[in-house]
């Protein structure tokens, strides 16, 4: 067993939040536990033999309510102290990723060297006050935001040291593209001039429950008319995922076969087979499937999963030759593993979609956070590069097919531009740095696309949605509010884009 003390203002915690909490072995790959918080400190009950690192969400009001973890930890009678722990990996963490960077002789008065050797002393005093466990974690907390702050900043230098780079070879704005997903009711002319002013694609969404409610009865109006005016007005078309097992795209009338293989392979076949025959003369990438590795919905084994990914492949490929395929992965930081031993690990599943010689053409990552739902608790900058460079290894192109952070309103806007206060399922999402605003919101965006723009694999980012509307994924997690006025972060977005492609 596992136990790590918590304290609060100096006393034990009488109670402790143990959100998102989860276990990792080697590789970050998750491990089925069960983890509470029990006389006085959280206790992780493991169903595996070997250490392991708990991950848990924070809340450190100067560095944001974030998703961390602890270096992998052998069982022992004496409980850790979680601060500790958490400081500890967070400083092995800037260290691996210095050397890997390439950045470690940043000089002693670079802002990164000086949080760093400050955070490190915060720890060492921490390791010394270890029979005073109060005054430990005190110190170990300072530690592990200056820590944080540190690993951000030197997420960000790299980031613009790559970017300096790629401007230098004149690759700093070309085959790099920027869209946004929309929603199908929304045709009113103020979006389309937005989105031919601001975007180079338009993502599409296609979700099976909408384009086949019930089995057999298609709709279709919405998508031709996005489709019809998109390539009238030459705007590229990034579309889907047309096969998902999120319940928010997945038909109600699927669940009959929810334990039978071959019905539901049968209709996936079916469903691409329809969807991109309808649309192969405008659609130039497409989105084929996503999330099938996570499997929350259906019974499904190892096997069947990668069999299912490789038919809807191959069938968007033998009804349009020349297009370009991506198998998209959501929830990628892969916290649903340690949950559901039935998915598959994100890297093993990007690994394996590779090995298996099934004929696509690149990643899709989809990244929203700030949401309480599986998979979208927010994470700081340093965990999203890392995250990239994860998939720089597999030599495909990456495609950034939904981010979104949400937003709440500015006090001084007026009213008719005031969404309503987040859902009671947004509170526990977490935040960074401070609790979402649009100001944050805005500054997150600059932060993200810079770092996902440096990497030298990352082909294209889409907005989730441009638009709040009721239906968004994200509640308040649009780039213009629902009455159409730009946030902070669309202003940001254009700017951005401006420097990367020159006016429009």
């Amino acid at each position: 067993m596992l136990r790590f003390l918590a304290y609060e203002n100096g006393q034990p915690a009488t109670e402790w939040p143990v959100r998102h909490a989860h276990l990792l072995g080697p590789d970050d790959i998750g491990i089925r536990a069960s983890i509470q918080y029990l006389d006085g400190a959280v206790q992780c009950e493991k169903r595996a033999i070997g250490p392991a690192s708990l991950a848990l969400q924070i809340n450190l009001p100067e560095a944001g309510e974030l998703i961390l973890q602890t270096c992998l930890l052998p069982d022992r009678d004496e409980p850790y102290l979680l601060m500790l722990e958490l400081a500890r990996h967070r400083l092995m963490k800037i260290i691996a990723k210095q050397e890997e960077w390439m950045m470690s002789d940043l000089p002693d008065d670079h802002t990164v060297s000086r949080r760093v050797a400050l955070s490190k002393q915060r720890f060492i005093d921490a390791l010394l006050h270890q029979d005073d466990p109060p005054a430990a974690d005190k110190l170990a907390r300072q530690s592990l935001i200056l820590s944080i702050d540190a690993s951000e900043e030197l997420a960000m230098a790299h980031a613009a040291s790559l970017l300096e780079r790629r401007r230098q070879i004149g690759q700093s704005g070309r085959n790099i593209f920027l869209g946004t997903g929309i929603e199908l009711d929304h045709h009113v002319e103020e979006i389309r001039q937005s989105l031919q002013a601001n975007f180079d694609y338009l993502s599409l969404p296609m979700r099976w429950r909408q384009i086949e409610p019930r089995e057999g009865e298609y709709i279709w109006q919405g998508l031709d008319s996005w489709a019809e005016w998109a390539f009238r007005n030459r705007l590229p078309i990034m579309a889907g995922p047309l096969v998902s097992f999120d319940p928010a795209i997945l038909p109600d009338w699927t669940y009959i076969w929810e334990h039978d293989y071959e019905p539901i392979r049968d209709l996936v076949y079916e469903h691409v087979e329809r969807v991109v025959s309808r649309y192969r003369n405008v659609v130039t990438l497409w989105n084929v499937v996503s999330g099938i590795h996570v499997n929350a919905q259906f019974d499904f084994s190892f096997d069947q999963l990668m069999d299912l990914t490789r038919a809807a492949i191959m069938v968007a490929k033998k009804v349009q030759p020349n297009a370009r395929t991506l198998i998209e992965i959501a929830q990628p930081f892969g916290e649903y593993y340690a949950a559901n031993q039935r998915s598959i690990p994100p890297a093993m599943y990007a690994e394996l979609a590779i090995q298996s010689g099934i004929p696509f053409d690149g990643f899709g990552i989809k990244l929203i956070m700030g949401h309480d739902r599986d998979g979208r608790s927010t994470r700081d900058l340093m965990q999203i590069s890392s995250l990239f460079d994860q998939f720089n290894g597999f030599d495909k192109p990456l495609h950034l097919t939904a981010v979104a952070v949400p937003s709440h309103p500015a006090d001084q806007r007026p009213a008719v531009d005031v969404a309503p206060d987040p859902p009671a399922e947004n509170a526990d999402g977490g935040h960074w740095r401070k609790h979402w605003s649009p100001n944050v919101q805005a500054h997150w965006l600059e932060a993200f696309y810079n770092i996902a723009l440096s990497k030298p694999q990352v082909e294209s980012i889409a907005w989730a949605d441009l638009t709040d509307h009721p239906d968004a994924e994200l509640p308040n997690g649009g780039l213009l509010t629902q009455s159409l006025q730009p946030k902070d972060a669309m202003r940001r977005l254009a700017t951005f884009r401006q420097d990367l492609h020159g006016p429009t």
